[in-house]
């Protein structure tokens, strides 16, 4: 007998084995029916097919007529399929229950913690400590830079490289602070960082190892950035940090595939 490959996998699904399936379409299909003869048809070998039948029947499949040879009977599979499948949905609703219960524990503890940093010196400190710690990535955008930040930059930068840490940079080319210009461009010429220079936005995001997320917010008078006035807020959390790199990638991206459709 041949047998349709979607009939088998969707009895399978519903607990069934490829040989239990292909009993159960055979005893549906000429049953009354004896052992013999459904293991013929459903080229199974005669040693196993009681064993086949016998799980079948204390599964609620089958009939069985006791006599000379027993006779077997598939159960209304209109019946049968309708309590399997009232039953999976009934477990597929328990899972979903236990399952969302378990996620939304997990997302409760992940709740980040956030840390507001206040002043120049310990945003910078904070800043260049994990950028040196990365193991990965860093991921820097925005025009809020520090004198004293570009330089020690520039060795970290070094290093990455080395270590064949990733370290991109979105900034626009030239920063105008109250304490002068810094021209971001030329200051990391010499170490060479993967840089796109692409608008200016005055709020800069550091995202290290897709794990931490330091956002910094300047005070801005005619354009020019109020060093002395500038706020950080620390979130050392990967679900926060992952929803940055998205960003940051969709910016980067669009960026290059720009350039590459102008070079055409």
């Amino acid at each position: 007998m041949m047998f349709d490959e979607k009939m088998l996998s969707s009895l399978k699904k519903l607990g069934l084995t490829n040989y239990g399936a292909k009993t159960y379409i055979v005893i549906t299909n000429f049953g009354p029916v004896d052992a013999s003869n459904i293991a013929k048809e459903a080229n199974i070998p005669r040693t196993k097919i009681y064993d086949v039948l016998n799980k079948l029947e204390d599964q609620g499949w089958i009939n069985v007529e006791h006599g000379r040879p027993m006779l077997f009977t598939a159960r209304d599979p209109r019946n049968i399929i309708d309590e399997r499948r009232s039953n999976l949905f009934t477990e597929i609703d328990a899972l979903l229950g236990e399952m969302s219960m378990m996620y939304d524990q997990q997302i409760k503890k992940e709740i980040p913690k956030v840390w507001l940093i206040h002043g120049k010196a310990n945003i910078t400190a904070k800043s260049l400590d994990i950028i040196s710690k990365a193991k990965k990535s860093v991921m820097m955008t925005g025009d809020l830079y520090f004198p004293e930040e570009v330089e020690s930059l520039k060795s970290i930068i070094q290093k990455a490289k080395r270590n064949s840490i990733s370290f991109r940079i979105i900034a626009g080319g030239v920063v105008k602070t109250s304490e002068g210009k810094i021209d971001l461009v030329n200051a990391f010429a010499e170490v060479q960082p993967d840089m796109i220079i692409s608008g200016k936005p005055p709020i800069k995001y550091v995202v290290v190892d897709e794990k931490e997320l330091l956002i910094m917010f300047p005070k801005i008078n005619e354009e020019i950035l109020d060093l002395d006035k500038v706020v950080a807020l620390w979130i050392p959390s990967p679900a926060v940090a992952s929803s940055m790199v998205d960003m940051f990638n969709m910016r980067w991206n669009a960026y290059v595939k720009m350039q590459t459709s102008d070079n055409k």
